[in-house]
């Protein structure tokens, strides 16, 4: 007889619960933490069946409570699978793995005898695909089914399907915290049985990490809440919950160090090998601290467990379907977890279970996980789907079904991986998929591997990719492991780094496990990752269910391809292939990988930086050996690299970033191979090439957005029409072009004459000839897009039509003469002594446009603008009329019609040598009597057609420089000036140095050095003045002449004149003295000339005033001729005028001062009056104002007093007065350099114009000739602004 314990609360309910199923196919049973649930139903189900059996048959000659009828219970992990299958055994006295056994995905402890099966969910689900009936059950139960992992919610679907089709099936779903309404609906209203909770009550303990702690840690605050509760009670073990497997380390580690050796602490986790993880399950004499993962959360009890620490943490995975990146996070658990957690504390013993969290926050978790298929890759459901003849995954009766992305991203990857085609049916491939115990992604790897003939190889890398990275790197130990994985390490792939883990290590035979753990501690491996390596290798190895390309079931036991049987002597054979392995080409390898992750492919961007598919940006994972670290010690500052330019990843993870790990190198082409049904392409550039001889389009192939291959194709055979067009204008009408057959001469022939004459008269109709001839050879010619198709159709039609393709004039002109006036754009122009090559040009916009005229390098230093600008008769006119349209119109007014006027003057003038805008505005001045000066036309008044374009050619005739602007021109002659013994003659005859009086005579203008080809080479003497003195010297241009002299003849005369300087200087000084009523440079030397400014000292005043008098006394008016007979007479000149300068100079300062007084004294005065005043008397007064307006500043100060006197009285009248000044304010930004200077002063005559008429004006002022001097510009941009 079967006996239930009394002291769990299911037992009372075992009539009820019995009742239930003898009455209903399914059950929903809610049973707390601490019921007796998960040990207890498959004992009811058992008794049950036995009952029903008996009913039936009467007494069996089997073993009593045993019928035949299989019982499977699924639990979520293996743990819990394997400790429950143990529990059940013990309490209905059998033997495990006989009458009660228990299959796992690495173990199967079941026989012909086991009538109670207790399973992975996952063992189940592949059930399915032998038996999709699971006729081997009479009776299900799907434990802890809150949890809602992807199995799970699969099989809750799946069932609901089945049991109709098999009423004799009973199905349980038992949870502690199972959100029953919904189950129960979701198999149409089934019944809910409760059972009651824990034997013994729990205190909830609520520890909020770092309320204490400027730095809180959950692994400290958990080890501190672990020692307190010890101390608390000295019975009772403690379990902790971590949420991943590193903490579970850094927990153990620091555990140990304070409670070793009272205390022993283990760690279990799911994938901890399974004799390891049932040593939790024999407590021995010492108190223990189990650190665990949520797997110890469901299903399981702990003996003696009294204190729960709860992190309230887990690691949950999550994979975003339109990225296909796969998640991480270490998250907050659901209040469901939460409760189950707490639940491990009442079991044996009043418990207690510190949160490590705040009760707020509890209350503000969700009540249940997410479930899985939500947050997961469907792609294997959808494949199992298909392979199980489901229907549609939208369709499949999910409880929560998961969202439309997620199946989209699903499919999405079947069909990239070519399981699915286009219209989402089976494929073959993925018919051979769905056989593997493995991940779609994996098993597409292998099903390559049995292409490219590394099948051995792959098998191992498939097992190794479904688990963990074995290789561990604990912080305290980082160095030593990075050291140890070095052995191991492949630069240019991980995948090869793990081939050579598994081929270093012992061979995976019974029996290693020993010399196997030795090895991973040496290395820094995972034992227990290594030891599930090897189990999901044998497996596939043992599962025949590869078959071989030739289709002939399974694969054979040895050759190229198989897969060698897995046996005892595994190991053995393993090494003896090793040699055939090594051989099996690496590129392969990678092929096969790629096969299975097109979606991992990447591109680099920078150092350990790569684009991915979606335009995301991952890095390479830290540990992968591809990673590159930045050389301390290269200060090169260039990246130097072995990093391939792509890669494929084996997964793409978001952590602390979006990290690509197992990584390797490969050919992107390959990926163009495996995904050209996924492949987009692009196609641009078609272009003429004639090194092929063909019409060519850049063909992209895109994968995910990433352009994996670029080729050249036939344009041809993608668009023929454009194609032919594209050869008619690159093969017969581009430039350069040249084709063997006759009509192709005959043709460019007439176009070239055509072309020539049309653009010298600058006629549009020269774009037309091509355009005429493209549509002549368009009409004629189809389907043509290479020279080999060309020739065929030429060599076929002239054998009847010799004339075939050969064009007439007038098919290009349409019957229009195109000769007329060609004789006024002449091939040469005479110029000087030389005649000068000219060619034409009709390119707008292009530097060729207009006219161009080749000129030796000597030549062109003396071209001026004159001689170019009238060089084509046949621009003239055209020249001429753009000028006067230019003028403003009340000048032009004149001169209208001005196609006529233009007409007349292109006849009658002629610029010669002069400048030509120059020459142009006098012409105008004396023949039709217009007030213009070159000034008056913008600088880009002409367009660039009509501004001749010079070539210079240098030695040999090449040209050197090509320019409109003969600036340019000159400025190169300089550069490239060429060195000859005449200048060196020249220089050294003329020059003097250290000069002190003129001693040298008078000095001409300019001198003839030489002439080369004709032109004359000119220099020009001039002072400059030294540190040593004077110097004469020959220098190449006359503005350098020019620009040294006026410095230097001052120095001379300051050298003449020394006693009469110093005479000048100590009579300012005298004046400088104060006086009770002082007057002159004292008085105004105390005054506050500026509002804005410090006064000026007397001796700064005094020195101002000296150098005023000297600038305009010591300076030769005009600077040429520089003779001595000029430079004596200045001198006599300045020494009479320096008592009469300095009286003047003395007298004009007291004037100003009187007349500052009054204005500073006025009452009222108007605004900007303090400004004005400034304006004219700024502290450097005498230096900035010329000695000619130094006598007009009295005036300008009286036009500034009367201003004040009249503003107070009629405000309006003087606002409107303003108003015009207003119109000329920031005229120093728009006033061009060579004007600043006279605008400044008559503006100041117009002020007094303005407010002071009756004073007048030095010289005629007026808005027009203030404009004149701002420039055309500047008057346009002020109109604009107003």
């Amino acid at each position: 007889m079967i006996q239930y314990p009394a002291d769990l609360p299911i037992t009372p309910r075992r009539e009820d619960i019995l009742a239930a199923l003898g009455a209903h196919q399914v059950v929903i049973l809610a049973g707390e933490t601490g019921s007796g649930k998960t040990t207890q139903i498959p004992k009811m189900c058992l008794e049950l069946l036995a009952l029903q059996q008996g009913a039936q048959h009467g007494p069996q000659a089997s073993r009593p409570g045993f019928p035949p009828g299989l019982i499977g219970c699924t639990q979520p992990r293996r743990v819990a699978a394997m400790s429950v299958s143990r529990r059940v055994a013990e309490e209905l006295g059998v033997a495990w793995g006989r009458e009660v056994g228990c299959k796992m995905r690495f173990s199967d402890d079941t026989s012909r005898e086991t009538r109670v099966k207790f399973m992975t969910d996952g063992i189940l689900l592949a059930e399915i695909q032998g038996d999709p009936l699971l006729r081997a059950y009479s009776m299900l139960i799907l434990d802890e089914a809150h949890e809602r992992s992807l199995n799970i919610d699969f099989l809750l679907g799946y069932l609901k399907q089945l049991l109709p089709r098999r009423p004799d099936l009973k199905l349980v779903v038992t949870s502690a915290t199972i959100d029953t309404e919904a189950f129960s609906a979701h198999f149409g209203g089934a019944p809910i049985i409760e059972v009651s909770g824990r034997l013994y009550p729990v205190e909830v303990r609520y520890r909020p990490v770092g309320d204490e702690d400027d730095d809180p840690s959950h692994i400290e605050e958990a080890v501190s809440a672990v020692t307190e509760a010890l101390k608390e009670s000295a019975e009772g073990d403690v379990l902790v919950f971590m949420p991943t497997e590193r903490d579970i380390r850094e927990t153990r580690d620091l555990l140990e160090g304070r409670l070793a050796p009272a205390c022993e602490v283990m760690a279990l986790f799911g994938r901890m090998a399974s004799q390891d993880q049932q040593r939790v399950f024999s407590p021995g004499p010492k108190r223990r601290v189990i650190v665990a993962t949520n797997v110890a959360e469901t299903s399981i009890t702990l003996p003696r467990i009294r204190y729960v620490v709860d992190t309230g943490l887990a690691r949950m995975s999550r994979y975003n379907p339109r990225t296909r990146t796969k998640r991480l996070p270490v998250e907050a658990v659901s209040q469901s977890s939460a409760n189950q957690r707490a639940g491990r504390a009442g079991r044996v013993q009043d418990g207690v279970c510190i949160r490590l969290y705040s009760e707020e926050d509890f209350q503000k978790r969700p009540r249940f996980t997410q479930p899985e298929i939500q947050r997961a890759n469907l792609a294997e459901v959808i494949l199992r789907m298909k392979a199980f003849r489901l229907g549609q995954i939208e369709d499949f009766p999910f409880i929560n079904p998961p969202s439309s992305a997620s199946v989209r991203g699903g499919y999405d990857l079947l069909h990239e991986l070519g399981a699915l085609n286009d219209t989402h049916e089976m494929t073959g491939l993925g018919r051979e998929l769905a056989r593997l115990p493995l991940d779609p992604t994996l098993g597409r790897m292998l099903l390559q591997a049995r292409e490219e003939g590394c099948l051995d190889d792959m098998l191992i890398l498939a097992a190794g990719l479904s688990i963990p990275d074995p290789r561990e790197r604990p912080e305290e130990k980082k160095e030593l492991a990075q050291a140890a994985h070095k052995t191991f390490a492949s630069p240019e792939s991980d995948f090869l780094s793990l081939l050579k883990i598994w081929r270093a290590a012992p061979p995976p035979q019974d029996g290693a496990r020993n010399a196997l753990r030795r090895f991973c501690k040496a290395h820094f491996l995972s034992f227990t990752r290594m030891v599930e390596w090897r189990d999901l290798w044998r497996e596939l190895g043992r599962s025949g269910i590869l078959p071989d390309r030739r289709g002939s079931g399974i694969l054979p036991d040895s050759g190229e391809t198989g897969i060698l049987p897995v046996s005892e002597s595994t190991g053995q054979n393993a090494r003896s292939t090793r040699d055939r392995q090594d051989a099996c080409p690496t590129d392969r390898l990678h092929r096969c990988i790629l096969a299975g992750h097109l979606g991992h492919i990447a591109q680099r961007v920078g150092r350990n930086i790569y684009k991915a598919a979606g335009n995301r940006e991952v890095t390479l994972f830290p540990g992968s050996h591809l990673y590159e670290r930045k050389d301390k010690h290269d200060k090169s500052g260039q990246e130097k690299t072995r990093q391939p330019l792509w890669i494929v990843a084996a997964e793409i993870v978001q952590t602390s970033q979006l990290f690509a790990r197992t990584a390797a190198g490969i050919n992107p082409e390959w990926a163009a191979e495996f995904g050209a049904h996924l492949v987009a392409k692009k196609y641009s550039e078609p272009h003429w090439s004639a090194k092929a001889g063909r019409v060519l389009v850049t063909e992209r192939h895109l994968l995910h957005g990433l352009e994996v291959m670029r080729r050249k194709i036939d344009f041809g055979k993608i668009d023929p029409v454009a194609a032919t067009q594209l050869f008619i204008r690159g093969a017969l009408l581009e430039e350069g072009a040249s084709l063997p057959h006759r009509f192709f001469q005959h043709n460019q022939k007439i176009r070239s004459r055509l072309e020539a004459a049309l653009t010298r008269v600058r006629s549009s109709r020269v774009y037309a000839i091509e355009e005429h001839l493209f549509e002549f050879y368009r009409a004629r010619i189809h389907g043509i897009s290479s020279v080999h198709d060309l020739n065929k159709l030429v060599n076929e039609r002239v054998k009847t039509e010799p004339d075939f393709l050969c064009v007439r004039e007038e098919d290009l002109t349409r019957g229009d003469d195109i000769r007329d006036g060609l004789d006024q754009f002449p091939d040469k122009a005479p110029l000087g002594n030389s005649v000068l090559p000219i060619t034409y040009a009709y390119k707008p916009g292009q530097d060729e446009d207009g006219v161009t005229v080749r000129v030796p390098l000597p030549v062109a230093e003396h071209l001026t603008s004159g001689q170019l600008q009238w060089l084509v008769p046949g621009l003239r006119e055209e020249l001429v009329l753009t000028l006067l349209r230019a003028l403003p119109k009340a000048t032009r007014r004149a001169l209208m019609p001005l196609e006529a006027a233009a007409r007349e003057i292109a006849r009658e003038f002629d610029p010669g040598r002069a400048d030509f805008l120059t020459a142009f505005a006098a012409f105008l001045r004396e023949r039709h009597r217009l007030e213009v000066q070159a000034a008056d036309w913008p600088a880009d008044s002409l367009p660039a057609h009509l501004r001749p374009r010079v070539e210079v050619v240098g030695a040999q005739n090449k040209p050197v420089i090509a320019t409109r602007d003969l600036g340019e021109i000159r400025a190169l002659a300089r550069q490239q000036e060429r060195r000859s013994d005449a200048w060196e003659k020249a220089a050294a005859r003329l020059e003097k140095h250290a000069i002190r009086a003129w001693s040298f005579g008078d000095v001409p203008e300019q001198v003839l050095i030489e002439e080369i080809g004709g032109a004359p080479v000119h220099g020009y003497p001039g002072l400059q003045r030294t540190e040593e003195g004077v110097s004469l010297r020959l220098f190449r241009r006359a503005e350098e002449a020019q620009r040294h002299s006026p410095a230097a003849v001052r120095q001379l005369a300051e050298e003449a004149l020394g006693k009469d300087i110093a005479w000048l200087r100590k009579e300012l000084r005298a004046l400088d003295q104060p006086a009770p009523k002082s007057t002159g440079l004292a008085s105004l030397a105390m005054l506050d000339l500026s509002a804005k400014a410090a006064p000026t000292s007397p001796a700064e005043l005094s020195a101002q005033a000296c150098e005023h008098i000297l600038a305009h006394a010591l300076r030769l008016e005009p600077l040429l001729p520089l003779k001595v007979a000029r430079f004596r007479e200045m001198c006599e000149r300045a020494r009479r005028e320096f008592p009469t300068l300095a009286h003047r100079v003395r007298d004009l300062l007291k004037q100003c001062e009187d007349l500052k007084k009054k204005i500073l004294a006025f009452p009222r005065p108007y605004t900007g009056l303090k400004d004005d005043l400034a304006r004219l008397m700024p502290p450097d007064m005498l230096t900035r104002t010329p000695h000619a307006q130094l006598q007009h500043l009295p005036r300008y100060l009286k036009a500034i007093l009367l201003r004040a006197e009249r503003a107070s009285n009629h405000p309006a009248k003087d606002a409107d007065k303003a108003a015009l000044i207003r119109d000329f304010d920031g005229w120093e930004r728009e006033c061009g350099e060579a004007n600043r200077e006279a605008f400044r002063w008559l503006f100041e005559e117009y002020r007094v114009s303005v407010f002071a008429q009756e004073l007048g004006t030095a010289q005629p002022a007026s808005v027009k000739r203030l404009e004149a001097l701002l420039g055309a510009e500047s008057l346009e941009y002020r109109q604009c602004s107003a």
